[in-house]
């Protein structure tokens, strides 16, 4: 009987191994996945595409913008899109995360103002997706809406994007 225990105490014990040493190898394998230059976090200058959301045809012309994804999952970002004007957009603030190896989601609000007076607010949801090069993405579906400053719903829009590492 002795014996049969201590064989049952050495098989847990190899078991007990066997798992630590995999979730040692799962946590490496995850280490290696972070430090393989696919990360988001920096600054990249985007060119953007509006595009009407049941055609796909372009609208306008391509502008550009600057997005900053910051650790932790925060972001900023500024647009040069010339539809604002005479309105003034301030810089939109939101996050970010990851969704997979190479997608992530983010989404971000900004204050359109005239005159010094909220009119608007914009709101970009986006899906990214790393391309081959750590240092330049694609952003494959864009959703673009605005709201009043009451928060109901005025109009919406689509978009994509090509995003460049900004070095």
């Amino acid at each position: 009987m002795k014996l049969q225990s201590w064989k049952v105490s050495v098989v847990l014990a190899m078991t007990f191994v066997l798992v630590l040493s995999q979730l040692r190898g799962a946590s490496a394998k995850a280490e290696d996945w972070d430090s393989d230059g696919k990360r988001l976090e920096g600054t990249w200058v985007v060119t953007v595409t509006l595009q009407n959301c049941a055609t796909k045809a372009q609208i306008g012309n391509p502008f550009q913008s600057l997005l900053t994804f910051a650790r932790g999952g925060t972001m900023t970002e500024t647009t040069s899109n010339s539809m604002f004007f005479p309105a003034l957009r301030s810089p939109g603030h939101g996050i970010w995360k990851r969704t997979g190896r190479e997608t992530y989601m983010a989404s971000s609000l900004a204050f359109i103002t005239l005159n010094g007076v909220l009119v608007k607010t914009q709101k970009i949801s986006q899906v990214i997706e790393m391309e081959d090069n750590p240092d330049s993405f694609n952003t494959t579906e864009a959703s673009v809406q605005f709201f009043d400053p009451s928060g109901n719903l005025l109009t919406t829009g689509c978009a994509v994007a090509k995003g460049k590492r900004f070095e």
